[in-house]
């Protein structure tokens, strides 16, 4: 599957980041990303290529769900979210907040991730851990130097 994120030209005038899904069978779906967004988009990115996740929310974009179903009401939402996806969700905060804290806008631990990780489901070893930092930090300078209204492609496997 293809992701591609396109900084919007004008977030004012209602001109956002979008995040856009073409699956390999050529079907698309795609979605306006609130502010700052994004991040967490790469973060799940990161999450979900580095421990191979099939079924948290780019594996299941990937088998045909459509990112706004994502944000239905759970009883009106066309299908029950996996496991993996809900098991996901706290190692992306996670990685979020350590890399909030590595840039300084944290004083209060010296590894946030490593300080709550006992606390998942899903195990994270301290290699994958660096990887999903380097993959995110990466990820994010490329963002930050896309100029407004151009797109940045991830290939996403599963």
């Amino acid at each position: 599957m293809v992701i591609r994120f396109k900084k919007g030209k004008n977030r004012s005038k209602h001109k956002p980041d979008t995040l856009t899904c073409i699956r390999d069978d050529g079907s698309v779906t795609w979605t306006h990303l609130h502010r700052r967004f994004v991040q967490h988009d790469f973060a799940h990115y990161v999450v979900e290529t580095t421990l191979s996740f099939e079924n948290a929310f780019f594996g299941l974009v990937a088998k045909g769900y459509d990112i706004p179903d994502f944000s239905v009401p759970k009883a009106e939402r066309p299908f029950e979210i996996p496991e993996e996806a809900i098991d996901t969700e706290p190692v992306v905060a996670l990685l979020q907040a350590d890399l909030l804290e590595d840039l300084g806008y944290s004083g209060e631990s010296d590894g946030i991730f490593r300080d709550h990780s006992a606390s998942l489901l899903v195990g994270v070893t301290d290699d994958q851990l660096e990887i999903m930092r380097q993959k995110l930090r990466g990820l994010l300078a490329r963002w930050h130097d896309l100029q407004p209204g151009a797109s940045m492609t991830l290939r996403f496997e599963i």
